[in-house]
Formats: C-alpha cells, structure tokens, sequence
C-alpha cells in the first residue's frame, strides 16, 4: 500500500518551535512520527515523503547527518523520498552538489529510492508528487507539501500531504480522494455565510 507525508523534518527543534507543534521536545515529536506511521504502514509498503524529510538551513546543519537517520531506521515501511528545499540544501552544502552522491548517501541510510518528483497512476487517477506548490502539473492531483499550514489541506490543483494539516499522520489515496469529495462539496471560497463574516 502506499502512503504519503511531507515536512516530517526530522531532529529539527525550529520546525517544532515556528509550526507550533504540539510536543514538549523534538525527542517526543520524532518518536510520536515513527509510532504514528509504524502503526499502519507495514515492511510491505511505501512511504512516501513529498519533501522535507530531513532538515537543513545551512551549511553548519549536522541533524540530517547525526540524528535523523536513527529515526528513519526505525520506520518499518520503504521510504522513498521526493526532494524537498531541505535536501537540496543538503545537496549543495555539503555533496557539492552531487544529487547522486546524496542519493548514495540516503539509500545507506535505509532511503529505498530519492526522486526530484514522481508521477503514480492508480485506480485510473494521475498523481503527481512535487515539493513546492507552485511545481504543480496541470491534469493531475498535486501531492505537495512545503507550506506546512499556511495553505490549508486542500488546494484547486492537488493536496497538501504535509504533517502539521494531517494531525502528524499518513495520507492514503482514501484520505486524498474524501479530502477532494469534501472540498468540491463545500466551496470555500464561494460560502456566502462565510464571506459575510468579513
């Protein structure tokens, strides 16, 4: 089965702290990831991670390299990663940018693949995975993070798979088909009670 997230950031105590997360340490925010995802996805899944599964501001950052892969260890299901902002800082701060040697470099850490993007067909619906919402691709369902909340769940073009707007949780293709149902179902944007509010 597959599964989607993105924006995990793992060992990251500024995401915890400029998302407001609701934990008392980064400790106890990686560990409620990995139980979280643990709980459904089995050794016989993929997840996948539209970005940001590592963490990287500059080229002093050290947890991608010291502390997240203990934790990427302990996930049950395959990882393959899309690149997000972070690991292509990854990539330029520290693999000379070299996306072939970070990706070495993730599949040693038990990464099963890495891709820029990805395209997945299934019940007859395209999907198309990119970490920035402004990569989107006409004539398919946009799987994205990066924006954490500051876009809300569910855009025109696609969804946002990211954790901080899935209560921390993974995304399956039943979620991502209710979130699209809901969103078309109750228009937003066009509510009259709602605009009249302001």
């Amino acid at each position: 089965m597959y599964y989607f997230t993105a924006d995990v950031h793992f060992s990251d105590k500024k995401t915890l702290e400029t998302e407001r997360r609701p934990f008392k340490n980064i400790e106890q925010y990686d560990k409620c990831i990995i139980k979280n995802f643990n709980k459904v996805a089995s050794r016989n899944d993929i997840i996948f991670c539209v970005g940001d599964l590592l963490d990287c501001d500059n080229e002093t950052s050290t947890s991608w390299r010291d502390e997240a892969p203990k934790y990427i260890k302990k996930i049950n299901a395959k990882i393959i990663l899309i690149m997000g902002n972070n690991e292509e800082r990854i990539v330029k701060y520290f693999f000379n940018n070299n996306f072939q040697n970070f990706k070495k470099w993730a599949l040693s850490i038990g990464i099963s693949d890495v891709c820029k993007n990805k395209i997945i067909k299934e019940n007859g619906k395209k999907y198309y995975l990119t970490h920035q919402p402004k990569n989107h691709k006409d004539g398919y369902i946009n799987l994205f993070g990066h924006v954490h909340l500051s876009t809300g769940l569910v855009k025109s073009y696609g969804v946002n798979v990211g954790v901080d707007v899935n209560f921390f949780r993974l995304v399956t293709f039943e979620d991502i088909d209710k979130i699209i149902a809901r969103s078309k179902k109750f228009n937003y944007d066009n509510d009259p009670n709602i605009n009249s509010w302001f």
